[in-house]
């Protein structure tokens, strides 16, 4: 006769496991996105600012800051239009 097999040896679970997430990769790469997204401008910014206030521009002239800024914007406003692009062509995988 077999012995008795033990109690924690058992294959029938006594938790309920829920079922995997179908969302959960979409909204992961949807996070990853938006990370990337948030960290190319803070990115962008650490390097101008370090740039601006490094090379002496925040005390020189006025023209010469006002230009600064002016291609400092543009550059974030590129950076956001690229980064945005991928969050909305995730969204949309997301959707189909």
């Amino acid at each position: 006769m077999a012995a008795r097999c033990p109690r924690w040896a058992t294959i029938r679970r006594r938790v309920p496991v829920p079922p995997a997430d179908p969302r959960a990769a979409p909204r992961a790469a949807l996070r990853r996105a938006v990370l990337q997204l948030v960290m190319g401008v803070v990115l962008l910014d650490a390097v101008a600012m370090s740039i601006f206030y490094g090379a002496g521009i925040a005390y020189g002239p006025s023209r010469q800051r006002t230009i600064y800024l002016i291609a400092w914007s543009v550059a974030t406003a590129l950076v956001v239009m690229v980064l945005l692009r991928r969050v909305r062509r995730v969204r949309m995988e997301n959707r189909r």
